[in-house]
């Protein structure tokens, strides 16, 4: 009885997950065009493993050496700065922005897939006087989500460009394969 009550209150938290909309995320399918990727760049640690493990899937491996690679992202640029947004009427701060900006682009073979673009990310934070550590701590933390979110982005941007862009690539036949002929209808004259 135990376990039919449990199994009943599992399948409702699963409908109404699916009702509202929460579906689990799928595996990364990239076309065979993007099988060998290289990550190249200046960027932090965190943002450079979030994209490696976004990134890595059953069709696409990260490789080490871009000679090998048969596309190469190129992270040119990630910055995070911090902004002043309010002080209270004694000159304290109150109130902090903090922007991550990350510039990239994608190389295909030869080809440009991706033009060097920008994404930035900003969220404010309130700032405690009497806390400088966990003023620091809540930059960290909000700096690491940033880093977290643009990964994604930039695979979400790099699936739309190979979807839109890449042709699909056609697999030859193999060798041992005989291909037949179509069998063509032949009239004779006079009928």
């Amino acid at each position: 009885m135990m376990r039919a009550t449990a199994l009943a209150a599992c399948l409702m938290s699963l409908s109404f997950l699916a009702g509202c909309g929460f579906h689990l995320r799928r595996a990364l399918t990239l076309p065979p065009q993007l099988h060998a990727l290289y990550i190249g760049g200046s960027a932090s640690s965190t943002l450079m493993r979030n994209l490696r493990r976004n990134l890595e899937s059953g069709t696409t491996t990260i490789v080490d050496d871009p000679t090998l690679a048969t596309a190469i992202l190129d992270i040119r640029k990630a910055s995070q700065s911090s902004t002043l947004l309010a002080i209270s009427r004694s000159g304290q701060p109150l109130e902090y922005r903090v922007t991550y900006r990350v510039e990239f682009s994608l190389m295909v073979g030869n080809a440009v897939l991706i033009e060097p673009q920008s994404l930035a990310l900003t969220r404010t934070y309130n700032y405690s006087v009497q806390d400088a550590i966990g003023n620091q701590e809540q930059e960290d933390a909000l700096e690491t989500a940033m880093e977290t979110d643009l990964a994604q982005l930039i695979v979400f941007r790099i699936q739309a460009a190979a979807k839109n862009a890449l042709p699909p690539m056609v697999m030859p036949a193999p060798a041992n394969t005989t291909l037949s002929a179509p069998a063509v209808a032949t009239a004779s004259p006079g009928h």
